[in-house]
């Protein structure tokens, strides 16, 4: 357990170094807070400018409806008839809020609402536009004052009489805008506070699952390995927590391996040692020994250590396939050719209990593999057939293609396995029956290698068995590997 804490120590150093970044809690205050104030300065700006448009919209249309007002007024009350009614012209000033003009079809004013310039001719752009049928609106800037001139037209509407020119500031929509911007202001204040407050509670209410969490990774890098963390937050903080328990689990389980494999490599070393130690220790202590009994013990000696040569054998090449550097050396090889000579190879040991093999193959299949790794795959399996079998017993070999992969099955006639073992039987130095396993010279690794050797080839390796009747390993390996690791080596290798 003490490399478990180390994992996670190395975690919270990491950290630690790091803490010159920015919380998670004031980087989502901040862009709450930004989020909100650029709302409440984007409504404001939005309903000034609205609000604005809409009175000048209203006080071009007003002007427009006191100017066409006093138009139709002069013709229908009778100035511009012979009689030259004046009494409407009273009216004028009281009608309209700005000045009011109205002037003759030679530009000449004949009233004025200010009383100013009666008489006085004004030939503006504007009114010569008017005198020609045409109304018009004209906003100046430097007085900021708006003009409206509308045509007075006879009533058949077939000629000019004159124009009516009425003009007014916008000093009072500009006042009403300010107000309405000091209002604003007031309301963009008030709402970045209660914002700034929502932010805060929201950023810490966020923030504090993973301050548990934090927590929960500090107490188990200081020693409290056996206890899950129990965060509640969202679905992603619970996640997140649950993903961390099954991380802790996954590492208790890969050190709980460790220390089991440990003491099974220390056993399994150890045991070949003793029985080489009480051999030679029987020898020095009997030194009229006989000939025959020398022969005989230093014949289990050399056997011992022969089995110890096999078992560091077996680590040192379990220990070459768990290496994420080695790479698969792939080449196509005709797999038939592989399996008829592993059988050959294998043959004396065959004879010696009389087990007949066979193969069962009907096409050349050609594939792309490690081809030392799959025939290290191919000679266990056989020869784990071979001394697990009965005496007089049958091998069958078969080979086959099955959509993209090629399909290796070995099916002996031995004792089987229990169908408790079988999901035990690819663990390192698991044995069904220990006593028997080293009476045929194994040593608990050849599965591993199997398993090992297929995995990287992205294939699989299934057994299925029948008590006390037979046991089949079947295999599946793509036919092709495609671009892998080893690909560019395996070509330098074609070219040498």
């Amino acid at each position: 357990m003490y490399r478990l804490s180390g994992v996670l120590v190395i975690i919270i150093r990491n950290k630690r170094r790091k803490r010159t970044a920015i919380s998670i809690r004031i980087t989502l205050f901040f862009s709450l807070v930004s989020m909100g104030l650029a709302t409440v300065v984007i409504l404001s700006v939005i309903v000034i400018s609205s609000t604005n448009q809409s009175y000048t919209t209203e006080k071009k249309k007003e002007l427009y409806r006191q100017a066409n007002t006093i138009a139709i007024s002069l013709v229908t009350t009778g100035y511009f008839n012979e009689m030259r009614d004046k009494s409407y012209l009273a009216t004028i000033q009281a009608s309209v809020a700005g000045r009011g003009l109205v002037l003759n079809k030679h530009g000449i004013i004949l009233f004025d609402s200010n009383h100013l310039d009666v008489g006085k001719s004004y030939a503006t752009i504007q009114v010569v536009d008017g005198l020609q049928g045409n109304s018009s609106y004209y906003f100046m800037e430097e007085a900021n004052l708006a003009m409206v001139t509308v045509p007075i037209l006879d009533a058949d509407f077939n000629s000019v009489l004159g124009v009516v020119v009425v003009s007014d500031s916008f000093d009072d929509i500009d006042e009403s805008i300010s107000q309405l911007m000091n209002l604003t202001l007031l309301v963009a204040v008030f709402l970045i506070v209660m914002v700034s407050l929502v932010s805060y509670y929201i950023s810490n209410n966020f923030n504090k699952p993973f301050k548990e969490l934090i927590e929960h990774i500090n107490r188990f890098s200081g020693g409290h390995v056996s206890e899950t963390i129990e965060v509640k937050g969202n679905k992603e903080i619970e996640e997140i927590a649950i993903s961390f328990n099954d991380m802790i689990k996954e590492l208790e389980a890969t050190e709980s391996n460790r220390k089991q494999f440990v003491a099974n490599v220390s056993h399994e070393l150890k045991t070949p040692l003793s029985s080489v130690k009480v051999l030679a220790e029987s020898l020095l202590h009997r030194p009229d020994v006989p000939i025959d009994i020398y022969q005989e013990f230093l014949s289990d000696i050399n056997q011992e250590v022969d089995r110890e040569t096999k078992i560091i054998n077996d680590l040192l090449k379990l220990v070459t396939l768990d290496k994420k550097e080695n790479p698969l050396i792939v080449t196509k090889v005709v797999i038939n050719e592989l399996i008829e000579n592993v059988m050959k190879r294998l043959k004396p040991l065959a004879d010696i209990k009389n087990v007949q093999m066979y193969l069962e193959s009907y096409k050349k299949i050609i594939v792309e593999v490690d081809e030392t790794k799959i025939e290290l795959v191919i000679t266990n399996l056989i020869e784990n057939a071979i001394k697990y079998n009965k005496f007089d017993g049958v091998i069958n070999i078969t080979l086959d293609t099955e959509y993209k992969d090629v399909v290796i099955s070995v099916r002996d006639t031995g004792d089987g396995i229990a169908e408790e073992s079988i999901e035990l039987i690819f663990k390192r130095f698991y044995r069904v029956d220990k006593t028997r396993s080293r009476a045929t010279g194994g040593t608990g690794l050849g599965l591993s290698i199997v398993k090992r050797s297929v995995h990287m080839h992205k294939g699989t390796v299934e057994c299925i068995s029948e008590v006390g009747e037979w046991t089949e390993f079947i295999i599946k390996l793509p036919l092709k590997q495609g671009k892998r690791v080893g690909e560019n080596g395996n070509k330098d290798n074609e070219k040498k």
